[in-house]
């Protein structure tokens, strides 16, 4: 009834919500299927950004980004915010030094500037993202992605793991000037979203944990859990741990320490 919106399908329904960057102090968020009619305040398959205490400008978001194929990815139900916006450490030495990773249900992984999310000023643009790159092990991104910067060499890293596997990506310079996302490794068993502790990567899949070195490869893995569904672990205090679907909590040592 009224006030409702009519529309389906769209809300913010990526893992982490909203997230904040406390290098622009603003909190951004992505938005799933439904009409893009900016000057009806319709914001489907955006990217917006908001103040910390949830004003924008005019009735509207303070920025936002919308992809050109907008009215495709609707028609298609491959929504751009099947996940939320993650943050990228400050890149000091860059022209772009605020930069965010979208992953969408359509396989892309969009980098882009949350100084300028279209990078034309202002709301209800279209495009305009630093970079747009597959994902390495194809299928949509339902998961969030995590992010490290290795402290030897600052190289920041993008992990996304989905249905098709796992994939690590390093943050480089473009051919056309711009920072883009080039792929590293990937590994074809899929799981829910990874996280990085220590300079490792966790992740499950259906019936397993894995812990994975930077570079991909595997240091251990255990299949005492049962099946997962949106389950991903954490990590603790030193000890990891993860829910399944058996109702189970399993926790793992890490770096000796006894759960």
């Amino acid at each position: 009834g009224s006030p409702d919106c009519p529309a389906v399908q769209s809300a913010i329904w990526a893992r982490p919500g909203v997230v904040y960057s406390p290098a622009t102090d603003k909190i951004y968020m992505a938005t799933g299927n439904g009409d893009f009619v900016p000057n009806q305040f319709d914001w489907g398959d955006t990217v917006f950004a908001l103040n910390p205490n949830a004003t924008g400008a005019s009735g509207g978001p303070l920025m936002s980004y919308t992809p050109t194929n907008y009215q495709q990815l609707q028609n298609n139900d491959t929504d751009l915010g099947s996940t939320a916006p993650a943050i990228l450490p400050v890149q000091v030495s860059s022209a772009y030094p605020h930069l965010a990773v979208q992953g969408g249900k359509d396989g892309k992984l969009r980098l882009l500037n949350l100084d300028n999310l279209s990078n034309q000023g202002g709301t209800g643009h279209i495009g305009g993202e630093v970079a747009i790159v597959s994902v390495p092990q194809g299928g949509e991104i339902l998961t969030q992605p995590a992010v490290w910067v290795n402290p030897s060499n600052n190289v920041t890293w993008v992990f996304v793991a989905n249905d098709n596997g796992i994939s690590g990506l390093k943050l480089a310079p473009g051919s056309n000037g711009k920072p883009t996302l080039l792929p590293a490794w990937q590994l074809p068993t899929g799981g829910t979203s990874p996280i990085v502790a220590n300079g490792v990567v966790y992740y499950a899949s259906s019936g397993t944990i894995w812990a994975l070195g930077i570079g991909g490869k595997v240091l251990w893995q255990d299949s005492q859990i049962s099946s997962i569904h949106w389950e991903s672990p954490i990590v603790v205090n030193g000890v990891l741990y993860v829910t399944d679907n058996a109702r189970h909590l399993t926790a793992y040592s890490v770096n000796g320490v006894v759960p």
